[in-house]
């Protein structure tokens, strides 16, 4: 009995396996050669000192890139191909050139351009959760900007919130830097995170005015793309077609017998 259990166990998991895609096998290379350049970068900057890059930052961002090989391991098919495409080209222009190649302060409007990235990108994945709740072939193109939209603006907040704990804890100034007041406090203004939630904001609607053509045109235009890959789903496996038995029509069993006599009669 409890070989019989194993087995079905076994025959589950293997039934539940889906294979690789060439898209899934591009994203786990992708994903396994930054987290060796990053290791290199790491290195690099202990060689030199660190400078502004700091060790915990620089370790973060090496910890980053083994997140698609735990979705992978962890949430198989559950995490589309697309959505770890996605993650990947964020860790890659806001992790590895922006933090550990220190673009942020070598080009002043990097990180303008990255916040509005990131702002269509979050709307990206707000499409990944409609898709996955829902039939979204059949909902209003309102209602699923304003889920898209609003998982936006959730998303810069809570990067906000990340950068402002990171500067409490590790002394850094990625919210802006301290500036003395009248009274001689030091605080840092607030207009480095408005810019980046406004920044965000933008990207959100540029997302707004892509998916709108996309349904307007009904054209793909790369929209068609991320839906179709949202909403992929495992095929079932052909179940058997049931074997007809003789009794699943008692009456005709019981009425064979009569049948015959009554044509004898006749």
């Amino acid at each position: 009995m409890v070989a019989e259990k194993r087995a079905e166990r076994q025959t589950k998991r293997t039934g539940e396996r889906v294979p690789c895609t060439k898209l899934r096998v591009f994203v786990l290379a992708f994903a396994g050669a930054m987290f060796l350049a990053s290791i290199g970068v790491t290195v690099w900057h202990g060689a030199n000192g660190f400078e502004a890059a700091g060790l915990p930052l620089l370790l973060s961002n090496v910890v980053l890139w083994l997140i698609p090989f735990a979705c992978h391991i962890w949430f198989r098919r559950a995490v589309s191909d697309g959505v770890l495409l996605i993650a990947e080209i964020f860790l890659f222009f806001a992790s590895f050139l922006g933090s550990c190649v220190r673009l942020y302060d070598l080009i002043g409007w990097y990180d303008i351009a990255m916040h509005s990235v990131v702002g269509y990108v979050a709307a990206l994945l707000g499409l990944f959760f409609v898709c996955k709740l829902a039939d979204v072939g059949r909902l209003r193109p309102a209602f699923v900007l304003l889920v898209c939209i609003a998982v936006s603006l959730a998303i810069a907040a809570i990067w906000e919130m990340y950068e402002f704990v990171t500067d409490l804890w590790l002394a850094g100034d990625a919210q802006g830097a301290p500036v003395e007041t009248v009274t001689g406090d030091f605080v840092v203004p607030v207009n480095d995170t408005m810019e980046d939630i406004l920044c965000n904001t933008g990207g959100a609607l540029v997302f707004a005015i892509h998916y709108l053509a996309h349904v307007w045109s009904k054209k793909d235009l790369g929209i068609g793309f991320f839906k179709r890959d949202f909403t992929t789903k495992k095929k079932a496996a052909p179940q058997a077609a049931p074997q007809k038995e003789q009794q699943e029509c008692p009456s005709c069993n019981t009425n064979a017998p009569d049948a015959g006599k009554n044509s004898k009669n006749s």
